[in-house]
């Protein structure tokens, strides 16, 4: 049986993004919400999203062979993780959870995200990194769960 992880380290890079990066980031932005919000009109998201939803955030960028492979920004101020997307067709190769350990090496806060309960898979997968949920409530998008990273990461 083969697996979708990536077979090396050095498949993965991870590293700040740079201005050549952006429209790739707004790629995988708008494929990457429209697959993990199916209850949300595929409309509501839109390519311009990326620069609005980013600024003023420090951009981590995952490159897949020397290809943008997803992302992860976070507004540093708060140690919010705001955004974490990877590429569909590259979900389970490793690429999230290097992103959030980049991203945690980098901040000098503990991260904290919110992650819409609806997400089963992200919630499944942010559980799995060790991170605790802290309280819950409802947005325009659904009911949502605020996450803590575990002492020490």
């Amino acid at each position: 049986m083969t697996s979708n992880r990536l077979s090396t380290e050095s498949d993965l890079r991870v590293r700040l993004a740079v201005h050549g990066d952006r429209a790739r980031l707004a790629e995988i932005f708008l494929v990457a919400r429209r697959h993990a919000f199916p209850w949300i009109l595929p409309e509501r998201f839109r390519l311009g999203d990326f620069k609005r939803e980013t600024d003023g955030e420090t951009i981590l960028t995952a490159e897949v062979d020397g290809r943008v492979a997803g992302f992860a920004s976070v507004w540093e101020p708060d140690g919010f993780l705001h955004h974490l997307y990877v590429d569909p067709p590259m979900h389970r190769r490793g690429i999230g959870r290097a992103l959030v350990v980049a991203m945690a090496g980098l901040c000098e806060k503990p991260l904290k995200l919110k992650c819409q309960t609806n997400n089963r898979p992200a919630m499944a997968f942010y559980r799995h990194l060790g991170f605790v949920a802290e309280d819950s409530g409802v947005s325009d998008m659904g009911p949502w769960v605020r996450y803590r990273a575990p002492a020490g990461a």
